[in-house]
């Protein structure tokens, strides 16, 4: 028999809307990566249900959550009471127990839910997730391997944003070594065609769209535009 008991904030599994100008997600499982998402958004005061089958736990958070509820994400009567259909975006987190993600990921597509988000262990599991229907697959072990690599090569490199189909949009630290091969931002950009310097910051000033001619000096921030072949032959000046 599925059973959902609220707790803390919580007093029905359905939600009520509320007339406050917040958006409304759910977080299915209160594993770590749950739990910070929701903390995120109960800073920026959305409206947020939690649903975990541990008790205990769903009582610690409670207090971070418009719903808290006890209730088994893998069943099928559970899941079709949440309402899932009216959340902005539902939130997938059940730890290391690989067939309850896949499991709650097939019942929540079928839920029609708007968004939806779970995170991966793995190569195989990434490719069942994106199958069953969810829309973002979040792969924290590959995408931080990523970017420790190319922090690493790239020493320079502060963070990057991958943009799709091989764009990218990074910010990294001028160098001597940068600023001796390209003195002036046109010159950073000549014959790198989808290369575009976006802002610098230098010191406490913020330039947005700085000139072709503006000088480029050492410990500069730049945030660059630009595709991956560009932004890796840019690379090798650092």
């Amino acid at each position: 028999m599925a059973h959902l008991s609220s707790s803390g904030s919580g007093s029905t599994a359905q939600r009520e809307r509320s007339n406050k100008m917040s958006r409304q997600f759910a977080i299915l499982g209160l594993g770590y990566f749950g739990i910070t998402v929701a903390q995120e958004l109960h800073r920026q005061h959305d409206e947020v249900m939690g649903v975990d089958i541990d008790g205990s736990r769903v009582d610690t958070y409670a207090d971070l959550f418009s719903h808290a509820i006890v209730g088994d994400i893998t069943d099928e009567q559970v899941i079709s009471q949440l309402g899932l259909d009216e959340y902005d975006a539902v939130v997938i987190d059940t730890g290391d127990n690989l067939e309850a993600s896949m499991v709650c990921t097939l019942l929540v597509c079928e839920q029609k839910a708007k968004a939806v988000w779970v995170k991966a262990h793995s190569d195989m599991h990434y490719r069942i997730l994106k199958r069953l229907g969810a829309h973002h697959v979040v792969y924290p072990e590959f995408d931080i391997g990523i970017r420790v690599g190319e922090s690493l090569h790239y020493h320079a490199l502060v963070d990057f944003i991958n943009l799709g189909n091989r764009h990218f949009v990074v910010e990294l630290q001028t160098t001597e070594e940068l600023e001796n091969s390209f003195p002036t931002i046109g010159l950073l950009s000549k014959d790198r065609p989808s290369l575009s310097v976006i802002a610098i910051k230098r010191g406490s000033q913020l330039f947005r769209m700085p000139s072709l001619d503006m000088p480029l000096k050492s410990k500069d921030s730049l945030v660059l535009l630009g595709e991956l072949e560009e932004l890796r032959a840019l690379g090798d000046h650092l």
